[in-house]
């Protein structure tokens, strides 16, 4: 009797040993992880997306791009957007050195956001942040951090921004300083 307990008992450890150790139910540790790799990556990527008329509407280029679509974004390494305006003409280009754009056209650009005139012929020349959404296609910015506007003899401080870019209006959320310069010809 001690001998038929004792091998069922081992029998019962062994079954016990194998469903706890069971090799074909153990999770490949690279399976949790293959979410965070991206579906494809592509180096010098340009999109460009026409309107109705067949101008050009959107430029978008990027030294790396990543999509990854499980989680719903691509991300860009060095991204530039260029937006046109009315007449279809390049006026501001957008770069920073990472940028991810969200299913919901909303574009989240980080690092050394810089945002140019191309076209010269504004008050404004250049607006540096750290940080900073882009809305499109409603051509919306906003921003938390810190921004710095250069201007045509101004540089404007301050924390936060909101600038629609349709109607060609900006506002400073905390305004910390302005300098003008008092260039003589």
């Amino acid at each position: 009797m001690k001998k038929v307990l004792s091998l069922l008992v081992l029998a019962l450890v062994l079954t016990a040993t194998y469903l706890w150790f069971n090799p074909s139910e153990q999770t490949d540790p690279s399976s949790a992880d293959r979410e965070l790799l991206p579906d494809y990556i592509a180096e010098q990527v340009t999109r460009t997306l026409y309107d109705e008329q067949g101008y050009v509407a959107d430029l978008i280029q990027a030294g790396r791009l990543e999509f990854f679509e499980r989680l719903g974004f691509t991300q860009f390494e060095q991204p530039k957007y260029t937006l046109f305006d009315e007449e279809h003409v390049a006026a501001w280009e957008v770069t920073s050195q990472f940028g991810i754009w969200l299913p919901d056209d909303k574009i989240i650009l980080e690092q050394q956001v810089n945002i140019h005139n191309v076209n010269g012929n504004e008050l404004i020349d250049r607006i540096d942040t750290d940080n900073l959404e882009l809305l499109l296609p409603s051509r919306l910015l906003q921003t938390s951090a810190a921004v710095k506007i250069i201007g045509k003899g101004f540089h404007i401080n301050g924390i936060g921004l909101e600038a629609d870019l349709t109607e060609q209006k900006l506002r400073i959320i905390k305004h910390l300083e302005t300098v003008y310069a008092n260039e003589q010809n």
